[in-house]
């Protein structure tokens, strides 16, 4: 079944305030690949594992309705904090038993999720509750890595030394997959109709602080603090961000040090067949 690595209150917070929308690109990918071979119209669209709901509301422009499940009842409880769209709305479920009937919906999506699935029962209920015509939507992204920087070597090797040395022996299989961008066969979907799309990147500015909290945010890092406890999560968390502000050898606090990362996404598409 799928497990719940973003429990905690406080990290379904930091999860919302750091990790990435889908980039436009990527979403609009999607929605071609729906009106390629299905021409009704876009009532509704599930996005399972929705976290705190960023790509559930990229989704929103598009459809009567979206919702968005998530098993984590924390992230849940930030994604309606933060939800504003009548039209958007989010429920604890898991991947494995979706709330809705039989042919309800024109599009599944799982952004950042799936890994932590039981795939074979989330793709037979994916099969269950899409339209004919419609489409499954997997997507997962990178690590982030600092971009457009003399130091951005220096200062990616510091992202990897927590990662690859401190976290060592607290990343599951999902993490696994995800570095591999779902090249295991698991991830194959059965339609024939079905391809795999690695064009999409996603850049923005975020502060050092925002990179710091990327790494709080990761289930690693949540592993290590419940094996090591809260202070030396905290240390960790600590040491990263004066190493990297050292690096950048700049005085301006980390929370108004500016920096530029990108992530590289990788999208898996699937229709389920008309008849």
């Amino acid at each position: 079944m799928s497990q719940r690595y973003f429990e905690e209150a406080p990290l379904a917070t930091t999860y919302a305030m750091v990790r990435p929308e889908p980039p436009a690109s990527l979403v609009q990918r999607v929605l071609d690949y729906l009106r390629g071979g299905y021409g009704g119209p876009l009532e509704a669209a599930l996005d399972v594992g929705c976290g705190s709901g960023q790509s559930t509301h990229s989704l929103a422009p598009h459809f009567v309705s979206v919702t968005g499940l998530d098993i984590s009842e924390a992230q849940v409880a930030e994604a309606l904090k933060l939800n504003k769209n009548p039209a958007v709305a989010f429920r604890v479920s898991g991947a494995e038993s979706l709330p809705f009937p039989d042919g309800s919906q024109q599009l599944v999506t799982a952004g950042q999720a799936c890994h932590w699935f039981d795939l074979p029962r989330f793709f037979k209920e994916v099969d269950r509750v899409l339209v004919p015509g419609g489409v499954v939507a997997l997507y997962c992204y990178d690590v982030e890595r600092i971009v457009h920087h003399r130091l951005a070597e220096k200062l990616n090797a510091a992202i990897d030394e927590v990662y690859h040395e401190v976290l060592a022996g607290c990343w599951g299989q999902g993490i696994k997959d995800v570095e591999d961008m779902y090249q295991d066969p698991r991830f194959a979907l059965a339609y024939p109709d079905s391809c795999r799309d690695e064009t999409h990147l996603l850049e923005r500015e975020v502060s050092v602080v925002e990179v710091t909290l990327m790494i709080a945010s990761l289930s690693g890092f949540n592993t290590y603090r419940e094996k090591n406890g809260e202070p030396a999560a905290q240390k960790v968390l600590d040491d990263f961000q004066k190493k990297f502000m050292s690096t950048l050898g700049v005085t301006s606090p980390p929370e108004d040090t500016r920096i530029k990362v990108c992530n590289k996404f990788l999208l898996i598409l699937g229709r389920k067949p008309s008849a």
